[in-house]
């Protein structure tokens, strides 16, 4: 579902943003502050070096391992109109190691805002466990380096996502990430949930306010969890689950195996990024699909959505079946293989006919990497169905 929340594509730039600020206010740039707390004074310094300025900072207070400060407000150094604010912040088990690095065992905020003059960003409640602040300038920002500045675990409670001139609000109960790594270097597990992120009525365009009416819904909840591994060294990347989760409607799974992705080629891709630039195709031809699958699985709204677009389109439910499958027929005649052409169709039909799950499978007999995917695709693309050994199968348990 094609979802403009806020515009979703602001949205998702802003999360990952927010998330990775949320660290940059504990990693970010500051003012002048002055403590005679070592940790607090590196803390300052770090934030300092890296773009922000404070109004307020403090009161400061240290009591056994646990530090505290009541408050912390500032903006960006270039733009004051990009604010942020902290109710409290405490630090736990923290030390400055001898490397420049801060570490923190336990870290918790509460009540974050990001402020901007057509956004807003807020969460109530933040957890960090075994966070590592690098002193910035002994940091290249290379992926190689990513594992060790990373934290255990991070989890955000009561976020909401402002759009300050619609007053539209996208909010999300919950945000967490586990982090793992082998001694800090590759490989790098990580897992990922947001739940209950709810999407308003409001929100969605036109054509999919109208999907709802006639679903009986004024609302969409959704769920996201996410389980993966990198090999930076070798280049592996492993996503055993992917998935996104719409409340009485579907689940969207995916699971993905890919060779190829070195730190070198993810550090080269952030560089073209920050510079604006496009990312040259030519840094991604080593690149290899090895296994894919992608599924659609009704949670309850399937049917419903098949018979509300029967409806749309005069037809009966058995009359519109019949029509997609026809249609789809045609397009699977193209394809060089006739045992594809009927596994193709017949999965559709059944799906169209009872659907409880479809999916496609990419399993090549060995990896396929991103420069054959091309070549194959100027010349015959359907030819890639024979390439990358892909199936489609419906309900199956």
């Amino acid at each position: 579902m094609e979802v403009v929340a806020i515009s979703l594509k602001r949205a998702s730039i802003v999360f990952l943003g927010a998330f990775i600020f949320l660290i940059a206010v504990v990693r970010s740039g500051a003012t002048q502050p002055v403590s005679d707390n070592p940790v607090a004074q590196a803390f300052f310094e770090n934030l300092e070096e890296r773009g922000l300025s404070l109004t307020r900072a403090g009161p400061i207070h240290a009591d056994d391992d646990v530090l505290k400060i009541e408050g912390l407000e500032g903006h960006l150094r270039d733009n004051p109109k990009k604010r942020f604010e902290v109710n409290d912040l405490a630090f736990a088990q923290a030390n400055v190691n001898s490397d420049g690095r801060i570490f923190i065992g336990a870290f918790a905020a509460s009540k974050l805002q990001i402020i901007e003059p057509d956004f807003q960003f807020t969460t109530e409640k933040i957890a960090i466990t075994d966070l590592y602040l690098p002193d910035i300038s002994r940091r290249s920002n290379s992926a190689s380096e990513l594992a060790s500045s990373l934290y255990t675990s991070a989890e955000m409670l009561g976020l909401v996502f402002q759009d300050r001139h619609t007053g539209q609000s996208l909010p999300i109960e919950r945000f967490t990430v586990t982090f793992d790594s082998d001694n800090d270097d590759f490989p790098i597990s990580a897992s990922i949930q947001v739940s209950n992120i709810v999407l308003s009525r409001s929100m969605l365009p036109p054509s999919q306010q109208s999907l709802l009416d006639g679903l009986g819904l004024r609302q969409v909840e959704a769920n996201i969890n996410f389980e993966g591994v990198w090999d930076g060294e070798l280049g592996a990347v492993n996503i055993p689950t992917a998935e996104v989760a719409l409340k009485n409607l579907f689940t969207l799974q995916l699971s993905l195996e890919l060779n190829g992705l070195t730190d070198t080629v993810v550090d080269q891709s952030f560089e073209l990024a920050s510079k604006d630039n496009v990312i040259a195709l030519d840094l991604l031809q080593g690149v290899a699909i090895s296994n894919l699958t992608l599924s659609l699985i009704d949670e309850g709204g399937l049917e419903q959505m098949i018979m509300q677009q029967a409806r749309l389109n005069g037809l009966s439910r058995r009359a519109y079946v019949k029509q997609l499958t026809e249609k789809a027929e045609k397009q699977f005649k193209q394809i060089p293989e006739r045992s594809k052409q009927l596994e193709f169709t017949e999965a559709l039909y059944s799906f169209l006919q009872n659907p409880e799950s479809i999916s496609l499978s990419v399993a090549p007999r060995s990896p396929v990497n991103t420069a054959q995917i091309l070549g194959v695709t100027a010349l015959s693309p359907l030819s890639l169905v024979s390439l990358l050994g892909i199936t489609m199968e419906a309900n199956v348990d």
